[in-house]
């Protein structure tokens, strides 16, 4: 795929100064933010969906466009379909967000519009997708239907690796980069020592002492953020922005200036990685950024400084002040290499295909269930797509987050992450300070996880949850105690509430009672294996037309009802690639058996 480049002459002037439109079927990274692109889409004439990945943005760019109708929770199938039937807008703009563009599709289903056909589909801030995807698996919903439009980009500020994704090559996109023509870099300022507090004040401390000064922390732990503010005492002056589901916690705490949207910037303010990339943050002060990263007591704050720091330091529209990265580093924290991870992948696929063949060649209805349950349950599943390849987004999440970790081992590694591209960032000035142990620290509070267990116990079994969910109220209680802690919940599922309590609420205990309560079945027993083996021999060649008969008499004496295809045999063994074989004075097509998959069961 030839990488095309597009050129920004001017700093003062946005892409609609050297483009009309958004290029259809496209990957595109754009090395800067803050140039308009989203813009460009709300503005073209035709009609467009949006996906952004989080509500917060949409708001911002609904409360900007009159045109532009925003769809997330809360906004009804319903009043989509007023939008698209209101002849007064000639151009449909719809922006939503991926868990709510299910609702645009029943919207567009209900009133008989073809969407792929009449609509463009721009995937914004498309790093998302593999960022994002390993605790939010729901952001690809869009991809299922991304490939039916017949016009659709991508588009980030983030460099991805999508250009060598199979399937964005086999569509035919094109791989374009635009390129500012002036100096970009980000200017930035780096501290790790053994102590992130006293990091903290020594930036407070040297930072240009303005009565309008704004700080803002970009920080993916609310544990952390609560830390800051009291070990500050800047409680009245601090605001906090971060997920609907963290605000109730946050006010538990005795802090009440807490949002999920953007308002008015306090004289510290606290972000969490909802707000880490496509929200345009409007504000006349241009605040100084510290980002704080914790490998060792809070490994979800670890960002990977190429893909996410320059998205961070562009929310501000109007500039920042000054960029500064604090880092808890751990010489101990462990990060496979590229190649590594590669090879581990590829181990990993070919035993979770095995393990698939057992299943789907198990006959008796235990054996498959405990089967099944063991598919879902191994780590590499959430790698694999149903006809076994890789989940690309996800594969590139678990390289990402390798990567990153790798970058917070060594004072050197931390620094080596700003310094590859110089293109990018300017490392302005160095702290690897290293302070006296009795120097006042972050008290990072852990919660309570057993007591929090006791809780989801005591109102799964009080509102008799363990009779089934049947009213919508029970339903609705019964998902939030799974996103509280869903492993406690299937606990509860599995056993009764006198049971648990003995236990004391122990995960290990409880854990081993469920991995011993799953393997009390019947012996396994594997017959279709068994019989493909005996029914075929390796080194030898079969047609298509031999192999399916193979199957169906298999099938057929095992008292089993299944679709057979030739390519099945590939579950069995490794063969050769499709080839002609002589029969009967005729060519037919056919594989040539390598190897047996399965070879422990041959007898």
């Amino acid at each position: 795929m030839k990488k095309e480049v597009i050129y920004l002459e001017d700093k003062n002037k946005y892409l609609d100064s050297v483009i009309s439109e958004i290029p259809e079927n496209a990957i595109i990274y754009k090395k800067i933010t803050g140039i308009g692109a989203t813009t460009l889409e709300i503005k073209t004439k035709r009609n467009s969906i949006i996906i952004e990945p989080n509500t917060p943005v949409i708001l911002g760019k609904t409360a900007k466009h009159t045109n532009l109708f925003g769809v997330y929770e809360g906004v009804r199938t319903s009043d989509i379909i007023t939008y698209l039937l209101d002849e007064k807008i000639t151009y449909k703009k719809l922006m939503s967000t991926p868990e709510s563009f299910e609702k645009i599709k029943r919207a567009f289903y209900m009133t008989d519009i073809n969407m792929y056909d009449n609509y463009f589909l721009l995937f914004d801030e498309s790093h998302k997708l593999t960022s994002e995807i390993d605790y939010r698996n729901t952001i690809t919903q869009p991809m299922q239907d991304f490939w039916k439009f017949k016009k659709r980009s991508v588009i980030s500020a983030t460099i991805t690796n999508f250009a060598n994704y199979p399937i964005f090559r086999k569509s035919g996109f094109r791989d374009i980069m635009i390129e500012p023509r002036w100096h970009h870099a980000l200017n930035v300022n780096l501290y790790s020592s053994n102590n992130l507090l006293q990091d903290i004040k020594h930036f407070l401390q040297h930072i240009p002492k303005e009565k309008d000064n704004r700080i803002c922390f970009f920080i993916n732990s609310i544990d952390i953020i609560v830390s800051i503010i009291q070990t500050l005492n800047i409680k009245d002056i601090s605001n906090i922005y971060c997920a609907e589901k963290s605000i109730e916690k946050l006010y538990r705490k005795g802090l009440n200036s807490v949002s999920s949207e953007l308002t008015e910037l306090n004289q510290y303010n606290f972000f969490t990685s909802r707000f880490f990339s496509a929200v345009d943050i409007i504000t006349e002060h241009k605040p100084h950024i510290v980002i704080v990263s914790d490998a060792i007591k809070a490994p979800q704050t670890l960002i990977e400084p190429l893909l996410e720091s320059r998205q961070i330091a562009g929310r501000f529209r109007n500039g920042i002040s000054t960029f500064t990265h604090i880092a808890g580093l751990d010489k101990n924290i462990e990060a496979k290499k590229y190649s590594e991870l590669k090879e581990y992948l590829k181990e990993q696929r070919n035993a979770y295909i095995q393990l698939k063949t057992i299943y789907n060649s198990a006959v008796e209805q235990g054996v498959r269930q405990v089967m099944k349950e063991a598919l879902e349950r191994v780590d590499i599943s959430k790698y694999m797509e149903e006809d076994n390849s890789f989940n690309y987004f996800m594969t590139e999440n678990l390289l990402d987050s390798e990567a990153a970790k790798a970058k917070y081992k060594t004072w050197q590694d931390f620094i080596l992450s700003y310094s590859l591209d110089e293109e990018l960032f300017e490392i302005e000035n160095q702290y690897n300070n290293i302070y006296d142990w009795e120097s006042e620290k972050l008290k990072i509070s852990s919660s309570n996880s057993k007591l929090l267990r006791k809780e989801i116990v005591d109102t799964f079994f009080n509102l008799e949850l363990n009779k089934g969910s049947e009213t919508e109220e029970q339903k609705v209680i019964l998902e939030e105690l799974k996103r509280k802690d869903e492993f406690i919940v299937e606990i509860c599922q599995n056993f009764d509430k006198e049971f648990i309590v003995r236990k004391r609420y122990s995960k290990q205990q409880l854990t081993l009672a469920l991995i011993k309560k799953k393997s009390d079945e019947k012996s396994l027993s594997f017959p279709v294996i068994e019989a493909v083996l005996k029914s075929f021999k390796i080194e030898t060649a079969y047609t298509e037309q031999e192999i399916i008969k193979k199957f169906a008499l298999i099938y057929r004496e095992l008292g089993l009802r299944k679709v057979i295809k030739a390519t099945d045999i590939h579950n069995y063994f490794d063969v050769s690639a499709r080839r002609s074989i002589k029969r009967k004075d005729k060519f037919q097509k056919g594989y040539k058996l390598l190897k047996s998959k399965f070879n422990e069961f041959r007898t």
